[in-house]
């Protein structure tokens, strides 16, 4: 079964019954536009978990004055029936018809940007929760300050998803997502972004980029190098190998502090 709860400063949604059982938003009274508003899912099989953390992920956003549409579902395969796309998801790994990994990446097609959380006491998942790139993993019962702190990180990552880049070659704006950066770094003098749609000069600076990154991804691991941390395939002391196989230095003076930064990077994702 499906529902969904709409929180903000307008009244809620007329809720009408779906197909399948499912209940669906037809709209928000006094024409409130749902473009703003963010896109939050709770799928747990768990009904008693479920309603635990909706009560909180509700309280977050009603002290933040942050209007959100919460979905909440005991049952994954009645999401990947529906188009609808998210912004933030809390998923269970071990639920029957689908599993919570491949929710995740259903999910993640629909929205790239999607910050995805894990609920499991299951390990041996980590693994492969960590290749989707998970930003938190919660065991039941879960840490109240956590969540929010996680929470926290979430809406920092989700507003800084999307970065201004100017071209040098044609003096063109363009959006990008600032996740499909994987490093930017100085070749003949000129500042340039590598990315998964290939390699832009840049007028920024290094340090303007530094500025307008999410500093909770991305690293200057050296005064040349602006690394995406989500791509790191190795670390070593001295290096990292990305996975498009590219080696990026570590600065000798930078080696310490970024040990520090790096495990503490990932006993976030893990918390």
């Amino acid at each position: 079964m499906l529902y969904v709860h709409i929180f903000g400063k307008k009244p809620p949604a007329r809720v009408v019954k779906g197909p399948k059982g499912l209940l669906q938003t037809t709209g928000m009274a006094g024409g409130y536009d749902l473009g703003g508003t963010m896109n939050i899912l709770i799928c747990d099989d768990e009904v008693a978990f479920l309603d635990v953390l909706y009560l909180h992920i509700q309280e977050y956003m009603k002290n933040r004055y942050i209007p959100c549409i919460i979905t909440l579902s005991d049952d994954p395969v009645s999401i990947l029936q529906i188009s609808k796309v998210f912004d933030l998801a809390f998923l269970d790994i071990q639920m029957p018809g689908a599993d919570g990994l491949t929710l995740a990446k259903e999910l993640r097609k629909r929205n790239p940007k999607l910050a995805l959380f894990f609920i499991t006491n299951y390990d041996e998942y980590q693994d492969d929760a960590m290749d989707l790139q998970a930003f938190r993993f919660f065991k039941k019962p879960f840490n109240v300050q956590r969540l929010y702190a996680g929470l926290d990180k979430a809406m920092e990552y989700i507003d800084g998803a999307y970065v201004e880049v100017f071209f040098t070659s044609n003096s063109q704006q363009e959006k990008f997502l600032a996740d499909d950066i994987l490093y930017i770094t100085i070749e003949n003098r000129k500042v340039l972004m590598v990315s998964k749609r290939g390699s832009f000069y840049t007028r920024d600076t290094i340090e303007q980029w530094c500025e307008k990154l999410p500093h909770l991804f991305f690293y200057s691991v050296h005064k040349s190098f602006l690394v995406n941390l989500h791509y790191v395939r190795r670390y070593s002391y001295s290096e990292l190998l990305l996975d498009n196989g590219a080696k990026i230095p570590i600065a000798p003076k930078k080696r310490a502090a970024f040990r520090k930064f790096w495990f503490a990077y990932l006993g976030g994702r893990q918390s």
